[in-house]
């Protein structure tokens, strides 16, 4: 019995304490800003994170790709409707539809209407970027050709040169397109 609590106290200490603090510790000293999260801040306030998603609903920005869970961090994940489910032909339709009102072209970029895996991709290919390019030419506050430089700009290339397809962080690409609204004077905030 004094062994098996012994066991259990020494396991308790090494598994539950020292680990996950050497963990912890590496992973502070390592990689301080991925490790708290890869939270952007303007102004002294944390206005997101690189890696999650967020909605943006306003016109003059690009719009992130579609959330089954509404954007919301602490519950990740998909609907889990599948290519047979009537919901999400529905959901599909109505996202083609407003991107057609808004005044985009068909075929809508697939990433625009169906939602990630886990419901907070902060990240859309060019082509899908590309895409809001004309939707936010219409408010007026920025030429098409400003626009397509800014998202040259932002392209992320494949992790390490070999994963994955190129990208863009949204979240990035609007704080970007804030900058130049501001310097320019066409937002007061």
């Amino acid at each position: 019995m004094i062994r098996a609590v012994l066991q259990l106290g020494i396991w308790t200490l090494f598994c539950g304490i020292f680990y996950p603090a050497i963990v912890y510790g590496f992973s502070k000293l390592s990689f301080p800003k991925q490790s708290s999260g890869s939270l952007i801040e303007v102004d002294g306030k944390v206005i997101g994170s690189e890696l999650l998603a967020q909605l943006f609903d306003s016109p003059q920005y690009f719009q992130s790709r579609p959330s089954a869970i509404g954007y919301d961090p602490s519950s990740s994940g998909a609907s889990n409707l599948g290519p047979t489910s009537l919901d999400l032909s529905e959901k599909v339709e109505e996202r083609r539809s407003f991107w057609v009102a808004k005044g985009g072209s068909e075929p809508v970029p697939l990433e625009l209407l169906y939602s990630s895996g886990s419901g907070l991709d902060p990240h859309l290919s060019p082509e899908a970027v590309k895409y809001q390019i004309p939707i936010i030419t219409k408010t007026k506050w920025i030429s098409k050709e400003r626009l397509e430089r800014l998202v040259e700009e932002s392209v992320e290339s494949t992790e390490w040169g070999l994963f994955g397809p190129a990208k863009i962080n949204i979240l990035k690409l609007n704080l970007k397109l804030r900058s130049i609204y501001l310097d320019e004077n066409i937002l007061k905030n």
